[in-house]
């Protein structure tokens, strides 16, 4: 069955760069001007690859049934120095604080989102780099 999902994007007021996209439920703005008040465009890309994947991953550790007390996802991206300043790779760092949590548990949560469930990471295009790294803080 096919999802589909609806957005409509209006200028906000002024002559910014800003746009609130509106969604059937919520919304949120977007905001590339010269003095941004909310997140751009790429800002937000990276929200929804580092998001996709940090709800994917805490599913699986929790279902695995560990002591998790925090759990973080830190991006770093690089990204084109020229037009159309693309992201020309992603890093994902993982950091999971708990309780005797195995190093191995997180690698093969992280390794599963990345490889089957992580739909935003699969749209875009599998040329990027995009690597994972997991770090585990006992506490």
């Amino acid at each position: 069955m096919k999802t589909e999902t609806t957005l409509r994007l209006a200028t906000a007021a002024g002559t910014s760069l800003r746009f609130d996209a509106q969604f059937p439920k919520h919304s949120i703005t977007l905001d590339s001007g010269p003095e941004p008040t909310a997140p751009s465009p790429m800002h937000h890309l990276l929200a929804a690859i580092g998001g996709c994947a940090a709800m994917d991953v805490i599913s699986i550790l929790r279902k695995k049934r560990l002591q998790i007390s925090a759990y973080e996802v830190e991006l770093e991206a690089e990204r084109a120095e020229t037009h159309p300043k693309r992201l020309l790779s992603v890093t994902l760092v993982h950091r999971v604080t708990g309780r005797g949590v195995p190093l191995a548990a997180v690698e093969e949560s992280v390794r599963l989102s990345a490889e089957r469930y992580c739909s935003v990471r699969h749209t875009l295009d599998p040329a990027m780099p995009m690597t994972d790294r997991c770090e585990v803080i006992e506490g």
